[in-house]
């Protein structure tokens, strides 16, 4: 019994080391920032993205809930596949610039460093949420959609809570977005829910002319 303890002990000890090394290699690249703005652009253009899909569809007459959800789906899953690679790309492209001028200045070979670690585990958590944030804001829009198949509910109020959800959804960005300025969280949260109707109108409007 005192062996198992001691085990687990260790095993309790390692793991703490492990998070620290890993919330130490967030400070240092400082990606939980870059992640901030990240998710907050990312999700905001999936919001839209499905507004304009919902909206687009509902106008055109094609009263679908299924053909909603496999579109906007469809068109979160296309935005995480590129968001995440194009972030990978660049972001491991940065980084490797960055390292190789630390090591110019410091001529040192920063290879297996700390630095090195958290340069490469900046450019997989940053790729993540890029890829997630849009995908993530397409699948709350559409749970209305999805919901509607199992409770029997009309085409127009689904499309009339995903409208909801998703401007919910935008101002709850807005707050999030104030709250990191330090300023009124209300103002942001005004802004990104009118920019999210009059995204919708102009959709509408486009959509009656066409």
């Amino acid at each position: 019994m005192p062996l198992r303890l001691a085990k687990a002990e260790e095993k309790l000890r390692s793991l703490r080391r492990k998070l620290d090394d890993f919330e130490k290699m967030l400070m240092i690249s400082g990606v939980l920032e870059i992640c901030r703005r990240y998710f907050v652009m990312n999700m905001f253009d999936g919001a839209l993205a499905a507004l304009g899909v919902i909206m687009g569809m509902w106008i055109s007459g094609i009263a679908d809930s299924r053909a909603i959800v496999r579109t906007v789906f469809s068109a979160g899953l296309a935005m995480f596949i590129s968001g995440a690679l194009g972030a990978y790309l660049t972001e491991r492209a940065e980084r490797e610039r960055k390292l190789r001028e630390l090591e110019e200045a410091t001529f040192q070979d920063m290879r297996g460093s700390i630095y090195e670690r958290s340069s490469r585990l900046a450019v997989l958590v940053v790729s993540v949420v890029d890829g997630i944030s849009p995908l993530m804001a397409c699948t709350i829009s559409i749970i209305p959609f999805t919901l509607s198949q199992v409770l029997a509910v009309d085409f127009t109020t689904a499309a009339l809570a995903s409208f909801f959800v998703s401007t919910t959804m935008l101002g709850a960005l807005g707050y999030l977005l104030g709250r990191t300025a330090g300023e009124k969280p209300l103002e942001y949260v005004v802004f990104m829910v009118l920019v999210g109707i009059a995204s919708a109108i102009v959709i509408v409007l486009l959509g009656t002319h066409i």
